[in-house]
């Protein structure tokens, strides 16, 4: 038979009122009581249901936060900063994952919102723009990470990233490379389709013509950049000396299987990814990126989400700053 609360207060020998103070934390109890409470409660295995907890307040002392894919080392830096700041406001982390999938991303939305998280922030790239600001409209706390979402401007959270991706194929054009592949994301997204374009526009601004052939479309994951690198294997090096990503996830992942198919980089093919995660130091050779402020933007989006779980509007998040980092990736060409 489950203990109940009353069971501890019995067990005690405190009133039922002491042992939720002592269990809550939500009032001062001596410490003998307190020592009796928690005594009892080891005995019994006796836990508050944090849900009954919840259906009693407004809202929980829980952040909601939902990504692509928590194995993702870009997910993995942003979920760290948000719980390092959820935890020194006395909340903590409910992290699902949607592995772009609109029928899981909504199941997840939906699971976060029943546990009435105070904050929640969403990176989502399979649910489409109409479902998604059905949400924003009904709750207000919620905040997009890396997704534009027009008449949410002021709860998106993002970059320039039509310039950050122009200023890396830019960097490849300064380093003698004229045929320049890219590895895109498959979501018809705006974080996406401004780097294509910031990609576009480098090579149309040095006069260089845009092939469509070497533009790849593929999952931004490390599977993705696999099958995308074995897609621009098929068509011949020949046709390129270098390959933008989309992700230092799918930079990684194509320049290992480059490799693996016997193409040396950056001696025959150069790489740039998009992100700047830690990873991108450690590869060999150290792949030349463009910052992405992930954890700042994090830790931004969680502030923003609970001011606006408040109602205070006067928390504003302006664009994030990327920065060209220039490592060994890159070779130039006469």
């Amino acid at each position: 038979m489950t203990a109940t609360i009353k069971d501890v207060a019995l067990k005690a020998g405190v009133s039922v009122a002491t042992v939720s103070r002592v269990l809550n934390g939500t009032a001062k109890v001596s410490d003998d009581a307190r020592e009796a409470v928690l005594k009892a409660q080891r005995e019994l295995g006796f836990y508050l249901n944090a849900n009954a907890r919840t259906l009693a307040k407004k809202d929980s002392d829980t952040i909601g936060i939902l990504v692509s894919d928590i194995s993702d080392p870009y997910f993995a830096s942003m979920i760290k900063s948000c719980d390092v700041l959820a935890n020194s406001m006395g909340k903590h982390l409910l992290i699902t994952q949607g592995f772009y999938d609109p029928i899981r991303e909504h199941k997840a939305l939906d699971s976060l919102l029943s546990h009435k998280c105070s904050g929640l922030i969403l990176h989502v790239l399979g649910l489409n723009d109409d479902v998604l600001s059905d949400y924003m409209k009904r709750f207000p706390q919620i905040v997009l990470i890396n997704r534009y979402l027009e008449g949410f401007e002021h709860r998106c959270v993002n970059i320039d990233n039509e310039d950050a991706m122009y200023s890396v194929v830019s960097y490849l054009i300064e380093n003698g490379h004229k045929k320049i592949a890219y590895i895109t994301s498959s979501f018809n997204i705006k974080d996406a389709n401004d780097r294509l374009e910031g990609y576009k526009k480098a090579l149309r601004e040095h006069n260089l013509p845009i092939d469509e052939d070497l533009i790849i479309k593929s999952q931004p994951s490390l599977e993705g950049g696999a099958k995308a690198a074995k897609e621009l294997l098929s068509l011949g090096v020949d046709r390129f000396t270098a390959v933008a990503c989309y992700s230092d996830s799918i930079a990684a992942s194509a320049m290992s299987t480059f490799e693996h198919n016997g193409i040396q980089v950056p001696k025959q093919v150069s790489f740039t990814g998009f992100d700047d995660l830690f990873l991108s130091s450690c590869l060999n050779p150290a792949l030349t990126t463009v910052t992405n402020p992930i954890e700042k933007m994090g830790a931004g989006a969680l502030k923003l989400s609970l001011a606006l779980r408040n109602n205070d509007n006067s928390y504003k998040i302006e664009t994030f700053k990327t920065e060209l980092i220039k490592r060994n990736s890159v070779e130039k060409l006469n």
